[in-house]
């Protein structure tokens, strides 16, 4: 056996490399990983005893007990992995025709063939020989060893052929090498019978099936999954949010409507300012709803206002309920809803953000002896900024329409930042309140009829980078190391027209990200997310392509080419463009053989 002894040695070390490799890492808990887990102990322990054995045979005349136990064991493990080899193929054969209710069954036929065969070949002789260099062993114990390995492959092939349409199936590979170098072995010991490679194979094919079987990252799965919880639950934060402010919506324009239609029927002046005064009333409230809340496209950390302390944005709206609950009177129903889209951590002045919404509960409790008063906190994120929306509603009694335009009137004497440093952790009036919020960068909204009165506050602040956003820029990292295909932005504000030419983009595996707002592109690149190329409509209803690309330039690390879509009658000034700085023009006319033009070029 001793002419063995380097094939065994070699083994050993890399056996040992992959058993610290493998079982240092978490894994998936499945029976693949599982069972392999059980093959590569097996192996390394049926290569222990074949190193035992190479010296501990030679003793087999002074000391048979010891020789002779320790062959038979080394014969039980050369079977015990033949044994687990099959069941793991037969196993992805089951796993692959969707029978998994047979694999417990299956498996325990192998254990009891196993027992059998351990069992039988315990009671049956087994020889030592050695002459010079010459070493092994041979008998009828030895030869139930080899039937029952070639009846378990026989087994394994059939399993595999069963799948002859999976037959490329990478779990297989293991057995085919098996198979082929089992072959080859068993021809070179029969001419040589001293050069014992049996463990060697088994231990070169179980660490090739360390490239074959199922081995994700676990920690990267796990968030994978953490990252699908909260996109999860930020969906269903918006969906609620936006049904919310769509039946906001939909009742001032009702209301419209319903004054309108009356104001047919009046014919005192009077009456009829009085709606009119209404109207644009409900209009201003729209006007605030549809372009301060709901506008994500005006969404841009450059009318920030940064400040250097940060704040966690829901441990202070939590504070604020707990001391606002202490306030209340029992007639008084108080409800919070603070929503999980909110970042962990914000940058801004919370001191005055607290002082703000606490002087709005203050005003609400005032004025409301018995009923509700509701606080709802929402937050839009988008490119590392996280716009608050913060409601508190109440059912007192409300206030004329001459109280709230008295509020919202930006034509008294504003607040400066020495009166509000002076008046820290006051409380405010409501049109104080409207000051405040404007000099942190943000907007207040004032709606009160006979039903209650509602307060809005809209507020930009920038997010502050946690450990979920670090590990989403290693997702998008590893992603883009695992698939090389181009990023394309394009930016245009015909629905139809953006999804046709995604579609055309996407035929060339290109990896798209499409935008109605040309400040989105400015917003992206800025963030320094990168993209292979960027498409811009020439003419949108807020930015144009030539104001867009004016933008882009102003970052001097900016070198992605960005390309026009023009319509024809603009193919005149084609060249004006791209002395302008596009690096290329598509007609919208031609629209997929331009984009496959363009695929083509860069």
């Amino acid at each position: 056996m001793s002419t063995g002894k380097f094939f065994l040695f070699e083994a050993l070390i890399y056996l040992l490399l992959l058993v610290v490799v493998f079982f240092s890492k978490r894994r998936l808990r499945n029976l693949e990983n599982k069972i392999y887990s059980y093959l590569i102990i097996i192996a390394l322990i049926e290569l222990v005893l074949e190193i035992v054995l190479d010296f501990v045979g030679p003793l087999y005349q002074t000391t048979p007990i010891l020789s002779y136990s320790v062959a038979k064991i080394y014969l039980i493990f050369l079977l015990l992995w033949a044994t687990t080899l099959c069941a793991y193929i037969v196993t992805i054969a089951l796993q692959i025709k969707r029978k998994q209710k047979l694999i417990k069954k299956v498996n325990r036929f192998f254990i009891v063939f196993f027992i059998v065969f351990a069992l039988i070949d315990s009671a049956l002789p087994i020889y030592f020989y050695y002459e010079g260099d010459i070493a092994y062993t041979y008998g009828s114990s030895v030869n139930l060893i080899y039937l029952a390995t070639v009846l378990f492959c026989f087994i394994a092939c059939v399993s595999v052929v069963w799948n002859f349409r999976n037959f490329k199936d990478k779990r297989f590979l293991p057995l085919v090498v098996f198979v082929i170098f089992g072959s080859v072995c068993s021809a070179i010991q029969y001419f040589n019978p001293g050069l014992l490679l049996a463990t060697a194979v088994h231990v070169f094919v179980t660490f090739l099936m360390y490239f074959t079987i199922e081995n994700p990252d676990v920690q990267m799965m796990e968030e994978l999954y953490k990252n699908k919880k909260l996109i999860e639950k930020s969906n269903q934060d918006t969906s609620n949010f936006l049904f919310r402010m769509t039946q906001e919506i939909k009742k001032p324009v009702k209301d419209i409507i319903g004054v309108s239609a009356e104001l047919q029927n009046y014919n005192s002046v009077d009456e009829i300012k009085e709606k009119i005064r209404y109207i644009n009333n409900i209009g201003t409230e729209l006007d605030y709803l549809i372009n301060d809340a709901l506008d994500v496209s005006s969404m841009t950390t450059k009318r920030l206002k940064i400040y250097d302390s940060r704040y966690n944005a829901i441990n202070i709206f939590k504070e604020i309920e707990y001391r606002f609950e202490q306030q209340v009177d029992k007639k008084v129903k108080f409800n919070c809803v603070i929503s999980n889209v909110l970042p962990s951590y914000l940058y801004g002045d919370s001191i005055k953000l607290k002082q703000a919404v606490n002087s709005i509960l203050a005003n609400a409790l005032k004025h409301t002896a018995t009923g509700e008063i509701n606080l709802e906190v929402n937050g839009i994120i988008k490119y590392g900024v996280c716009r608050l929306i913060i409601t508190v509603s109440d059912t007192s009694a409300g206030m004329s329409i001459e109280e709230v335009n008295n509020i919202l009137s930006l034509n008294s004497e504003e607040l400066s930042q020495i009166d509000l440093r002076n008046r820290d952790g006051e409380m405010l009036s409501l049109k104080e309140v409207k000051k405040l919020i404007a000099l942190l960068g943000g907007n207040l909204m004032v709606k009160s009829d006979e039903e209650g009165t509602t307060v809005n506050i809209v507020l930009e602040q920038k997010i502050v980078e946690s450990k979920e956003t670090e590990i989403s820029k290693k997702l998008e990292s590893y992603e883009q190391s695992l698939y090389r295909n181009k990023k394309v932005m394009v930016v245009d504000d015909d629905a139809k027209e953006l999804a046709k030419i995604t579609t055309f983009l996407e035929n060339h595996d290109a990896e798209v990200s499409g935008s109605l707002f040309g400040r989105d592109v400015i917003e992206k690149i800025a963030s320094n997310i990168k993209y292979d190329l960027i498409i811009l409509d020439d003419e949108t209803s807020t930015f144009s392509a030539l104001d867009v690309l004016k933008e882009l330039k102003k970052n001097k690390k900016f070198h992605t080419p960005v390309v026009v879509m023009i319509d024809d009658n603009k193919e005149f000034i084609k060249l004006h463009y791209l002395q302008d700085g596009f690096a290329d023009c598509i007609m919208k006319s031609k629209l997929e053989s331009e984009v496959d033009r363009i695929m083509k070029r860069f």
